[in-house]
């Protein structure tokens, strides 16, 4: 057994309160969110080179100082300002309002420099806001546990774009969510049956959970997957759009990411395309699903290392997928 995955099974008192039946408790999400902690520390004292590619599979084991130190973004220009607890915004250097709005990605979990060098490799031209509570699945739920708390979040967003003079006037227009590992539990609070019409985007990296009906027999419960269902429905018929990207992390006694994907394709009747490719970061990818605007890829890595890098990766797996699909709808409105 692998040294993360020895981690995993050891931390069994996160609870994870995305469904409201008795908290579940999950090792996943426990060590690789403290990952996410180290991370944050080596990050703010002083940058740690990358692991060499030649590296053995023992010395691959997760550390902290195989994370590679998000490359600097011009700040001259851009503007950045914590807007409440746990979040930060971020307005970047070639942001221009268009026709009297804004959009805006909100991520959950992940610091706010990866989501600032995910839309700058992108080039997307949004407002984003990173949302940061510590380690665990239960704080990103909690957090919206009121649909007021999203609404506020909004609120406060609007305030300080309007602050900022990179948007005068400007007012929101599509909105998008996205997540890294625990974050899913907050995207899960706040896709409620009257907010989702608001949401154009749902995006994923290494976060998508329930639990099991039987354990013994490894039955993952779809009740907390229909919401997410429905949405990829939804998706497949271009009226949204819906990315995951995960890795084959065994979570034991647990449903994995891989397992909730493949319970959630089952649930809409829809089968994995083999395919091997080499993704961003040496990520290997496996499988691929695409159907209209819903995407999953599919790639090895058993480590925490492989986690992290979901969350660096989202500006070339999922991220381009968002602007190919607002440019595409910017061009439809300008040519009306």
């Amino acid at each position: 057994m692998s040294p993360a995955a020895h981690a995993l099974f050891r931390h069994r008192n996160i609870a994870f309160c995305t469904v409201k039946r008795a908290a579940l408790r999950t090792t996943y999400i426990a060590s690789l969110a403290a990952l996410l902690i180290a991370l944050d520390a080596c990050s703010r004292d002083q940058p740690i080179p990358p692991p060499a590619r030649s590296a053995s599979k023992a010395e691959r084991a997760p550390r902290a100082s195989e994370v590679e130190t998000p490359k600097q973004i011009e700040t001259a220009t851009g503007y950045r300002a914590r807007i409440g607890r746990g979040a930060e915004l971020f307005i970047p250097p070639w942001f221009v309002a268009k026709r009297g709005g804004y959009d805006l990605i909100v991520h959950f979990h992940g610091d706010g420099r990866w989501q600032q060098a995910n839309i700058e490799h992108a080039k997307l031209n949004v407002v984003v806001v990173s949302v940061n509570l510590g380690a665990g699945t239960e704080p990103y739920s909690n957090a919206f546990k009121s649909p007021a708390a999203f609404d506020q979040l909004l609120a406060d967003t609007q305030a300080e774009v309007a602050q900022s003079g990179h948007a005068e006037g400007a007012q929101l227009r599509r909105i998008a969510l996205s997540a890294w590992s625990a974050g899913f539990s907050s995207i899960a609070r706040v896709l409620t049956e009257t907010f989702t019409p608001r949401v154009d985007a749902v995006l994923l990296a290494d976060g998508f959970f329930t639990h099991f009906t039987d354990p013994k027999k490894r039955t993952v419960n779809t009740r907390g997957l229909e919401k997410f269902a429905r949405f990829a429905e939804a998706a497949r018929r271009d009226e949204k759009l819906f990315a995951i990207t995960h890795t084959t992390i065994p979570t034991g006694p647990y449903p994995s990411v891989q397992e909730c994907v493949a319970k959630l394709l089952a649930m809409i009747d829809m089968e994995k395309t083999p395919s091997i490719a080499t993704g961003p970061r040496e990520m290997h990818q496996f499988y691929a699903v695409d159907q209209g605007s819903f995407h999953i890829r599919g790639f090895e890595g058993t480590q925490a290392s492989d986690h992290v890098k979901q969350l660096q990766a989202m500006g070339e797996t999922m991220y381009p997928w968002l602007k190919a699909r607002w440019d595409k709808q910017d061009e439809a409105a300008a040519g009306r």
